[in-house]
């Protein structure tokens, strides 16, 4: 899966939602500007933490023409919505009064900071003179409201100049970025989906009661990558599987058994005296590398009759392996909720 430009914060503020992206995803890249204040200063401990110990966070930061860019877009999107509030109020809790207007401009309802380095003069200007933000030491203090489709519309921008995908865990304006078009595409949403129903299947516990430490000391094992992207692999396999019509459980997928079999028929067509033993097929589920030689071997007394089914034999060889990868996958998911030993963040 590509690059994820995470949105609207600098980091995530669901916990659960953290903890599934370090068991899922490859990288997040929340949006942080140049700026001369220290990471402890808009950071917690423990997602710098996170940020820290594993290779899940990479931030990245905003250039000019991609703040400029969304500065006029968002310009825009303010306007009709404070000339339209009975129409555009629908975005916001369902407000068709107006009266979240009134809270924009109220400075003790403009909760969130935007700093300087993500958008540019114009925007900066249309806020203060239209009395929606307020300058700070930082930049400007926006409401929540604001700042978050400020936020899409960057996350946007980033994402369509570098071919990433935008992904929040911020559920409240979902409205909006479905009618702006400004979600997951629908692939990615079938594959998180789809890896959320599994590993939550494959969890000892409900994700909130196994500690993020946890999930850091997974992510930071070696092996793991190469667990998790053949999960991956195998879920995008699930999910063509049933877009064809074939429903089966993951469980069913990760089973080597049929694949098995298509290497005996493969094997044992290379010629009538090859004799391929079901403990060569045993070796190879248990990874060692050379199991497949007796059948190779054997297919070399008569090379004319083995070469279309010597060429169809090693992807099912590498299926093997990715399903052992992928089950590894699920058995580390299952060890979560053992004890480990307490340590302070940070």
């Amino acid at each position: 899966m590509r690059d994820m430009i995470y949105f609207p914060g600098f980091e995530v503020k669901n916990e659960n939602w953290l903890k599934f992206a370090l068991l899922y995803f490859d990288t997040l890249r929340p949006i942080i500007p140049y700026t001369f204040y220290s990471k402890e200063r808009y950071l917690s401990d423990t997602f710098q933490c996170v940020m820290g110990e594993t290779d899940l966070i990479r931030p990245y930061q905003p250039d000019p023409d991609e703040g400029a860019c969304a500065s006029v877009l968002a310009c825009e999107e303010f306007e009709k919505f404070l000339s339209r509030p009975n129409i555009y109020g629908a975005y916001f809790c369902g407000s068709k009064s107006g009266s979240h207007i009134e809270k924009w401009k109220n400075p003790h309802y403009q909760d969130c900071t935007l700093f300087n380095g993500k958008y540019s003069q114009t925007f900066f200007d249309f806020c203060t003179d239209n009395k929606i933000a307020t300058p700070c030491q930082e930049g400007i203090r926006i409401s929540n409201d604001l700042a978050f489709v400020y936020m899409s519309l960057l996350a946007d921008v980033i994402s369509k100049q570098h071919e990433y995908e935008m992904i929040t865990d911020v559920q409240k304006y979902s409205r909006y970025l479905i009618n702006k078009d400004l979600t997951v595409s629908r692939d990615n949403q079938k594959r998180i989906s789809a890896a959320q129903n599994n590993i939550e299947l494959s969890l000892p516990a409900d994700l909130s009661h196994i500690p993020l430490e946890q999930f850091v000391q997974l992510r930071k094992d070696p092996s793991f990558n190469a667990t998790r992207k053949a999960y991956m692999a195998q879920v995008e396999q699930l999910i063509a599987h049933q877009e064809n019509g074939d429903y089966f459980s993951l469980e069913d997928l990760l089973s080597c058994k049929k694949d098995f079999v298509k290497i005996g028929q493969q094997a044992f067509s290379f010629t009538a005296s090859a004799i391929v033993s079901y403990f060569s097929f045993y070796s190879l589920f248990n990874d060692q590398q050379n199991a497949i030689v007796p059948a190779l071997a054997s297919a070399v007394i008569d090379g004319i009759a083995v070469k279309d089914a010597y060429s169809n034999l090693p992807q099912y060889v590498d299926s093997i392996k990715e399903k052992r990868l992928a089950r590894k996958y699920v058995a580390k998911i299952e060890t979560l909720n053992r004890p480990v030993q307490k340590r302070r963040w940070g």
